[in-house]
This record gives C-alpha cells, structure tokens and sequence, in this order.
C-alpha cells in the first residue's frame, strides 16, 4: 500500500480510462474464453503466477482461473483464497455507511469525538476531520505515518498498533486543511475503520463478519483466518518465483487486511447491482453515493468507492506485497469484474479494466509483453555491486539463483530480465536498466530510464 520508486506496493488510485476499441474476437468465442485470452498473456510472459477472474453480466456468472497457488501448485478455482489489499477500504466504507444508517455515528461527526480522551486529532484553521473526510481521503493526514516500525520489511503493518496511531497524531500538524484537497490516506482509512469498530465494541474483523460478511453469505472473508482459508491461501509472490509474506495487522486493517476469494467478492459484487431490503442494502446505498463535489478538489468518491470516468463505474484496486486485487462495478449496465493475484503486480489493473471493456462490448487486443533473452551468468556477476543515484538512492545488484536481482534503498528487491547482455528491464514496472562497461569489461554504472527520463548511477562498490 506504500508507493515507491518501482511502484511494488502501490494501491493508490488509478482511474478508469475512455474505452477503446481494437481487433475483434472471433464470434463463436465464449466470454470465459474471451477473457482466458485477455488473462493468458500474463502467464505465459511470467508477469503472474495465478489469476483468478469472476465477471457478472446481468444473470450471468462467468470464473475464469489460470496459473498456480504456488510455484509448482494447483491451478486456482473459485474458492482459493486472496489478500484484496485496499479494496478492503470499500468494506471499511460500508462499515462506516452502516453505523450512519444504524445511527451508531453522522458522516458531519468530528473524528475526534471518537478517539480516547488522551488522543487529540490534528485540526485545521476551520474545522476538525470528519469521519466523510477519512472515508473520501480529504482529512489532510499523510498516506502513511512516520512511525512504522516495520515499513521497510516484507510485512510493514505486522505491529503497527492503535497506540503507535495515537502517538502520532498527538504530534502530528496537518499541512493543510480538512476538505481542502484529496491525498490518498492508508492511515486514514485504517483510523477510521478502527474508530468505528471501536465505537461498535468489537474488533474491526468481528465487525466486518457481523455487518457485512455473514448477511452476504460471505463465509471466506475476512482479516483472520479460520483453518479453511488458511488452506485455501494462495502462496504470495512480488514477482514471478519471487516468494513473499503475507501483510499481517495489528489492530487496524481497514486500509488493506482483508482476505477473500473469487466467490465471496461475486457475492459482494451481485449484492451492490441488486442491494437487498435490510441494513446491508441500506448501507451498500449510502457507501455507493456520491459524496464528493465534482470539482478540482479530486476525484468523485463514494465511501470508500471511486468513481470511473463513465461516471456510473465504481471500482476500487488493492496490492499488498505479494497480491494484487480490482473490483469494477457498473450497476447501470449490470455489469461486475473482481480480479484477484497472486503476485503484486500493478499492470493487472488494465486487464481487469480490458475484461470490462468486453463486457461492455469492445474488441479488445490481448496485451503483449518483451520477451528476455539468456545471459551467462558469468556475465550478470560483473554488474554485482552497488550504484549511487543519490545518497539516499542506491542501487544494490546481486545474483540469486541465476537472477540478477536489483534492490533500491528502502524499496523491495526484484528481479530484472535481460534484452541482451547489458540492457535490462523489470516486469514490475515500466523501467529499464542499462550497464556500461569500460574497456576492460568492467561496470562503472548503471542508467536507469523511466518516463522518458535517464538517469546515471556511478557504481562505488
């Protein structure tokens, strides 16, 4: 859920672009094979280690499943189980719709009225954080705090506790004011979804089974697992063969703690085209309603929800460090897409979006990836060492297993694929690598080019 400079872990909003058009499928084609042709690509190109991909179409139920759960296992089914990352705001914007409807707490209510008496949320000049500003990211608090204790681990929320919380916003002031603009806020949404379970006297896993799960019939989702799903658990990947740890939270996973599986998010998605007359249906409603402004001020949000640029399509993506998630929902044309990885992965929002665009009717092209060529490994061991872009960004290149591996300050280590022996890319991201060698073969540097931008790292080990 932390942006970086490879944009690993990155589940800040991206925006559903104006459908195109491209090179028809054959007519006799079925939709589940239309999107296994949209989906195949990413497995075969090793982008992805498994894919799972539900689709609503009015009546119509469509899975489609390729790759593994692991590296050698079995290919995924309906039931394997996910981390969804930060669509789990979109269910921590139903709690909160769910506590308005209940009269439990008021969208206008300040934050603060919330927290213990020894906490005291950051103000602004105007007027305090509403627990509206938390769910539409317009609350002035930062994406992440500056006390994490394991930020630069595989498993950065693992101990970042409630109390850890506090002390930052005693000490925190805002930059600017509530309302004043949106900034995508992991700790924000992770507050709220504290505040409001706190306020209902349970833990935020037993409140999201109570109010949303088990009146869905959603009986794999949740933030702890039972001994099912635990089974059911797909292995987590941050790049193809690249095993990681599953994200793990203290108390306060509303940002992004929620596991789930291909059938309970069609269960999530089929209950928001058809919302049923009871609570969950009444707050299903207040969560999917605009409550944002049209204006410069940001995107069109519901609770939790965003708005595409259709204006009808309401979608959330998610990426923890070894999955991948989107949800899209067009309940005017009756219409659902839950894609769920995994492998972190952030390329997989345009597949979802493509899977979109074919339910709506286009012609879609399936994506295509460069391929890599071999290079001895005798060859990788001289770039081996580490390359100075900056005093805080370096680059550290290393060989495992007959990879070349790069890892920058601070960020996760991926590998890299080889275009010929001194040009380089990653899969992750839309960057390239280039080392230059002397006369005597040696590597002095490394240029790295990303958005149309190159930049050279001296080597200085």
């Amino acid at each position: 859920m932390q942006c970086s400079f490879l944009q690993s872990l990155c589940v800040a909003a991206v925006f559903v672009s104006t459908l195109g058009i491209g090179p028809a499928f054959a007519a006799e084609d079925t939709l589940q094979a239309e999107i296994e042709l949209l989906a195949k690509p990413y497995i075969d190109a090793e982008m992805v280690v498994g894919i799972s991909i539900g689709v609503l179409k009015a009546d119509e139920e469509t899975t489609t499943h390729l790759g593994h759960t692991s590296s050698k296992g079995k290919r995924p089914d309906d039931d394997t189980v996910y981390e969804i990352g930060s669509v789990s705001k979109v269910f921590t914007g139903i709690l909160i719709a769910d506590a308005v409807v209940r009269e439990k707490v008021r969208l206008e209510q300040s934050a603060q009225e919330l927290l213990p008496e020894n906490v005291t949320m950051p103000a602004g000049r105007d007027r305090s954080i509403t627990i509206l500003d938390l769910a539409t990211h317009k609350s002035g608090l930062p994406r992440i705090t500056n006390n994490m204790p394991s930020l630069k681990t595989d498993n950065p929320y693992a101990d970042y506790t409630s109390k850890l919380a506090y002390v930052f916003l005693n000490g925190h002031k805002l930059r600017r004011s509530p309302g004043e603009k949106y900034e995508y806020s992991n700790f924000g949404m992770s507050l709220v979804g504290h505040l409001i379970s706190k306020n209902a006297k349970l833990s935020y896993d037993e409140l999201l089974r109570q109010r949303i799960a088990e009146p869905l019939g959603m009986n794999a989702t949740g933030v702890v697992m039972s001994k099912s799903m635990k089974q059911r658990l797909a292995t987590p990947f941050s790049a193809f063969g690249t095993k990681t740890s599953t994200w793990e939270f203290a108390d306060m996973p509303g940002a992004g703690g929620i596991r789930s599986s291909t059938k309970d998010m069609l269960l999530f998605a089929r209950a928001h085209l058809a919302p049923p007359d009871d609570e969950i249906g009444r707050a299903i409603e207040l969560a999917w309603k605009k409550h944002t402004d049209d204006d410069a001020k940001g995107p069109t949000m519901g609770l939790g929800w965003h708005f595409a640029a259709d204006g009808t399509t309401r979608w959330h993506n998610g990426q923890t460090g070894g999955y991948h998630s989107m949800l899209l929902i067009d309940r005017e044309s009756k219409l659902a897409v839950v894609l769920l990885a995994n492998t972190g992965y952030l390329g997989l929002d345009r597949l979802a979006t493509d899977v979109m665009r074919i339910l709506n009717g286009d012609e879609v092209k399936p994506r295509t990836f460069e391929k890599s060529v071999r290079v001895a490994k005798k060859v990788m061991e001289r770039y081996v060492g580490k390359y100075e872009l900056a005093p805080m960004f370096v680059f550290t290149v290393s060989v495992k297993d007959d990879k070349l591996m790069v890892g920058v300050t601070n960020q996760p280590t991926h590998q890299v694929f080889a275009r010929s022996e001194t040009e380089w890319f990653y899969k992750v991201v839309n960057a390239k690598l280039k080392f230059q060698l002397d006369d005597d073969g040696k590597c002095t540097s490394l240029k790295l080019l990303q958005n149309g931008i190159t930049q050279t790292a001296k080597r200085i080990k």
